[in-house]
């Protein structure tokens, strides 16, 4: 999708552009908005991760550029988030960054991230886990942009999926993926990216001399009876957490000391 520069000047998708991210992650499994990043804003962050991958600049992931509110909170996803996991949504710091190193040959096995919550229902539930990806160079077929499977987190016959100890048999997916449709998420660095983690998707090879990079925060519906929540996260100082937002320090407050003295 392709954001007015209003909505990007202001941080905040209009009432017609939040309908339709919100669809084409309910029917397609995800959604692209691109170039929601100033470029300068992405240089920073790619160099920051590229060097902390690379051992160059080590960093601590819990400090800036990092914790920059346009990657922990970012105000495009945060607005589908409310309505696909409701506004309590949460999640963990510190966060990952997906990459290829340069020169990569490798592709990847095609999987889900996230499995149904009852996988012996005939029908899927609703969205329960999201991860918003921010690519930090250009996406291309020749730096390994992601292949993906449009609506394949609506599919619920996949015993193929399960991991072989439970009975099932790794890569059985990729038989089953020559039957539907995938696409490349070519895009433009700074673009947001939502997607509900039970869509089927790939790595592909990296064929260029540059690192292919991607910041990857995960979001979970929040689900009051379970309790794991505390397990997830561990407990941050508290002038960490007292740096963040409001907006934020709820979302992460699983991270707070207190969470945990409690849970």
């Amino acid at each position: 999708m392709k954001l007015s520069q209003r909505e990007i000047e202001r941080q905040q998708l209009n009432e017609t552009s939040l309908a339709e991210a919100v669809r084409q992650v309910r029917e397609n499994g995800f959604v692209i908005l691109e170039k929601t990043m100033r470029p300068a804003w992405v240089e920073k962050m790619r160099k920051a991760w590229d060097g902390h991958l690379e051992g160059r600049q080590p960093g601590d992931l819990l400090s800036m550029p990092f914790l920059d509110p346009l990657a922990i909170e970012n105000p495009w996803a945060v607005q589908i988030m409310d309505l696909l996991l409701g506004c309590d949504f949460w999640a963990k710091l510190p966060y990952h960054c997906n990459s290829t190193a340069p020169n990569c040959n490798e592709t990847q096995v095609i999987h889900r991230d996230q499995m149904h919550l009852f996988p012996k229902l005939p029908v899927a539930l609703p969205t329960h886990m999201l991860v918003v990806n921010i690519p930090l160079v250009d996406f291309t077929e020749a730096n390994g942009s992601t292949e993906v499977w449009p609506g394949t987190h609506l599919i619920t016959d996949h015993e193929e999926e399960l991991d072989p100890a439970e009975g099932g048999a790794a890569g059985r997916l990729e038989e089953r993926a020559k039957t539907v449709s995938s696409i490349r998420t070519n895009m433009p660095a700074g673009s947001t990216v939502v997607r509900d983690m039970r869509v089927w998707h790939r790595a592909t090879p990296n064929t260029t001399d540059r690192r292919r990079t991607m910041l990857s925060l995960v979001y979970h519906r929040h689900f009051p009876s379970l309790g794991y929540q505390y397990k997830a996260a561990d407990p941050l100082a508290p002038e960490i957490m007292a740096g963040l937002s409001a907006r934020a320090q709820r979302i992460f407050r699983f991270n707070e000391e207190e969470a945990h003295k409690t849970g």
